[in-house]
């Protein structure tokens, strides 16, 4: 059973640490404006936010349909990246979300807790590389591919009230783009959309 889940993410919180710094004895300024200020040596970005879920079924169809998107209790979201070379990172994603009364989970309407059912929860964890195409000091765009676990939890659908659908983990093929914005060396902003495939 193949399914696609789509993650949409808002770090409203990243932090770089640099753990290393190749050292010039004459920077070169050209460089320094076309590259990125985390050229030398690991660096480990950590970021905090909000994720907002669609697994409704729809697939791409119907995207600006809120009824299709969780954003509920807890819609919080950690990550941490370490960045080996201008090019390519690697980064472990952990997600919290609630379908709540009224959400889509494919294709039938949660019963939600306030309406006598159960509020669906959401946990994912995903480990995948980045691939960054144009990295300049203040705008990172990239894409992505990874794996990971997407767990689902039991709920009732106002279609069937009196059948709780049972809770389910799904490993997941997962891929996507995303974008940091740097204020500064050590803060910026991350917006990241992902796909998730269900194997």
């Amino acid at each position: 059973m193949k399914k696609i889940s789509l993650l949409f993410v808002l770090s409203i919180l990243s932090i770089q640490l640099s753990t290393a710094q190749n050292q010039q004895t004459e920077p070169d300024p050209k460089k320094e404006e076309l590259t990125s200020n985390k050229a030398g040596g690991n660096q480990w970005i950590f970021g905090l936010g909000f994720n907002t879920v669609n697994n409704s079924g729809a697939e791409f169809k119907d995207l600006s349909n809120s009824d299709h998107w969780a954003f509920g209790k807890i819609p919080f979201y950690g990550s941490v990246a370490t960045q080996f070379t201008d090019k390519w990172a690697a980064k472990a994603t952990l997600s919290f979300n609630y379908f709540k009364d009224g959400k889509v989970i494919n294709g039938e309407t949660i019963l939600g807790q306030s309406e006598g059912g159960n509020d669906a929860g959401y946990l994912a964890f995903d480990l995948g590389a980045e691939y960054y195409f144009l990295n300049t000091k203040k705008v990172a765009p990239y894409l992505l591919a990874g794996m990971g676990l997407s767990h689902f939890g039991d709920y009732s659908t106002t279609q069937d009230p009196f059948i709780v659908v049972a809770p389910i983990t799904v490993v997941t093929l997962n891929t996507g783009f995303g974008i940091n914005y740097w204020f500064s060396d050590h803060w910026g902003l991350n917006v990241t959309a992902i796909g998730k495939w269900g194997l």
